[in-house]
């Protein structure tokens, strides 16, 4: 395997290209223009988006993983052979890219995508954002410093029944919401990605650049349990908080115009899976000054699957575990109901329109911050065992 290039010479490659860069980022993109994208981890989430941008029209020219066999998996499921790449610095050196699509472990996010943008890509980073606030902060200030496109995959923002769900809470339908409760139950009697580390095809160490998988984080042996099941580990993410959290908690914020929480409490714990780090089982409480907003997501048993609530003085709107939302007076009689419909395909497209038109695409890194900042505040609670009291002004722990 090619060895790794360092960030700092990679930067000062790109640095000494500035003003190519700077050119290339104010190219107008025809309308009929087909877009040349670049993946970078190529796993379940990137595969299946990297799926979407080539039904949309995108030209998939370049992928790169750390795992060759995730590689030939994507790339059997896309039926392309692009080029590929183990590290992702080779593919943003290509000056024929014009984004990319970042699908990588958490702990990666955030020097991948500050990589990209200063590499002049426009880039769609999956949720959730970062792996620390900091990190988050720092997306947003250095993306600002650029004209770079960037939607975070928070593709509830581009579903057209919470939009409706939005405008009937803006248009006084329920009156004030003073509570919002959201759930997730994963009925998952077996974790499919501690299952999946037995796969010794996918998961052989022979095709794995594991120094390039750990990257900032502890140097350990190969474990093919971490390299599948990374999700519940504290040094590469936050577990569900951070996982799901962000998808729930984006809505609730949207749907009720609440920038964030002034204070977060937080409690779980390990009662199906004891091999996770991370909590199975796990319950927030976000307190936003007008409002309170409660999440708990589970992984194990739960006929509920996922849902929200708003209740408002004069109504509530509510998520339905058949596919459909409703709206509700205060006597619980049914005023209105309406479908949920495809929120990812639409989300992709947006991203592509955006990349074309320049313009703010539905997520970018300012929403995606604010929405896992709750997610990280929480996990702070879970850990210290103590309510956390934010800033959010300020931006920090007070």
């Amino acid at each position: 395997m090619p060895e790794k290039s360092t960030r700092r010479e990679f930067l000062q490659k790109t640095a000494g290209a500035a003003a190519a860069i700077s050119l290339a980022s104010s190219k107008v993109i025809g309308a009929n223009e087909r877009l040349r994208i670049g993946g970078i981890g190529t796993g379940d989430r990137g595969t299946d988006r990297l799926e979407k941008v080539k039904d949309l029209g995108g030209e998939i020219v370049a992928l790169a993983d750390v795992n060759g066999a995730m590689l030939d998996r994507c790339m059997k499921r896309l039926e392309l052979k692009p080029k590929t790449y183990v590290d992702y610095h080779d593919l943003l050196a290509r000056d024929d890219i014009d984004a990319v699509v970042i699908a990588s472990p958490d702990h990666w996010h955030h020097d991948m995508l500050i990589d990209s943008i200063h590499a002049g890509k426009d880039a769609y980073i999956e949720k959730p954002l970062t792996r620390t606030i900091e990190e988050g902060k720092d997306i947003v200030k250095q993306v600002k410093a650029t004209d770079r496109i960037v939607q975070v995959g928070n593709q509830r923002r581009s579903g057209t029944h919470w939009a409706h769900a939005r405008e009937l809470v803006e248009a006084g339908k329920v009156g004030e919401i003073k509570f919002v409760r959201t759930w997730d139950c994963r009925y998952r009697l077996v974790d499919p990605f501690l299952n999946r580390a037995k796969d010794k095809n996918l998961y052989n160490p022979e095709r794995i650049n594991w120094p390039l998988f750990l990257g900032n984080t502890p140097k350990i042996p190969f474990d093919p349990v971490r390299c599948s099941a990374w999700r519940w580990f504290w040094d590469y993410a936050g577990g569900l908080m951070t996982d799901i959290g962000p998808h729930m908690l984006d809505v609730a914020h949207w749907i009720t115009g609440t920038l964030g929480p002034k204070s977060v409490v937080c409690n779980g714990g390990n009662y199906w899976y004891p091999g996770w780090e991370t909590p199975d089982n796990v319950h927030a409480i976000l307190d936003c000054g007008t409002l309170a907003i409660v999440f708990c997501v589970q992984f194990m048993n739960g006929y509920e699957a996922d849902g929200a609530a708003y209740y408002g003085t004069e109504g509530s709107i509510v998520d339905c575990t058949d596919g459909k939302l409703r709206l509700f007076d205060t006597n619980d009689k049914e005023i209105e109901q309406w479908p949920k419909m495809d929120e990812q395909r639409p989300h992709v497209q947006n991203f592509l329109d955006c990349i074309k038109s320049r313009k703010q695409p539905n997520s970018p890194p300012e929403i995606g911050h604010r929405v896992i900042t709750g997610a990280h505040l929480a996990n702070i609670s879970y850990r210290t065992g103590m309510r956390v009291e934010w800033d959010l002004k300020e931006e920090k722990i007070i």
